[in-house]
């Protein structure tokens, strides 16, 4: 875990093929940029979850509910392992599916959203405008898309606003404000 109640603590997840979980510095890194503020007391969508490192990392860090959404069954029960282990069972619920059929299932809206697909999925194509046609996301609720530091930069839509750019070697993570219309968003005041 790199931050929180549970900062340090190392959490043994099971090895699948294909996962690239996020590496504990981006999730440091991410978590700094946003500052504690976009975590403390907030509602968390963990899309194309993997093992569940995002979220999980939130709920240490204060958020007061995380809902993971990962379409392997495997990951989705090494997640509900690792929330049980961390007392976090309560605050959390996991859906396996395909982000594009579960987003319609669920309760809205987040403040904090990280959607990390596998890379060459294309899966982030039109997400921005799922969430916002579903009303999955807050007013001023900050967006994460983590993907391929070679390709395009996600351009914003609809009430979205980009705040920043940032690379980790072969990582790219773009991070983005539902409503924010200017430079005095709350998020990019931290940035």
């Amino acid at each position: 875990m790199s931050g929180g109640q549970h900062r340090g603590r190392s959490i043994k997840t099971p090895t699948f093929g294909g996962l690239r979980p996020t590496s504990e510095r981006v999730r440091a890194a991410v978590f700094s940029i946003i500052g504690l503020d976009a975590v403390e007391g907030k509602r968390v969508l963990d899309l194309y979850a993997g093992t569940g490192a995002l979220g999980i990392d939130a709920l240490s860090r204060g958020a007061a509910w995380a809902d993971f959404v990962e379409r392997d069954g495997r990951r989705c029960k090494a997640i509900r392992g690792i929330l049980a282990q961390l007392a976090m069972e309560g605050n959390a619920r996991v859906h396996s599916g395909q982000v594009k059929k579960v987003l319609h299932r669920l309760e809205g809206p987040y403040d904090l959203v990280f959607a990390d697909p596998p890379y060459e999925s294309g899966e982030l194509i039109g997400l921005l405008d799922d969430l916002e046609s579903l009303n999955l996301v807050a007013d001023e609720a900050t967006i994460i898309f983590e993907y391929r530091s070679k390709a395009e930069p996600i351009e914003p839509t609809g009430r979205f606003s980009h705040i920043t750019d940032r690379r980790y070697g072969d990582t790219l993570i773009t991070i983005m404000e539902a409503g924010a219309t200017d430079a005095k968003s709350s998020l990019s005041r931290n940035i």
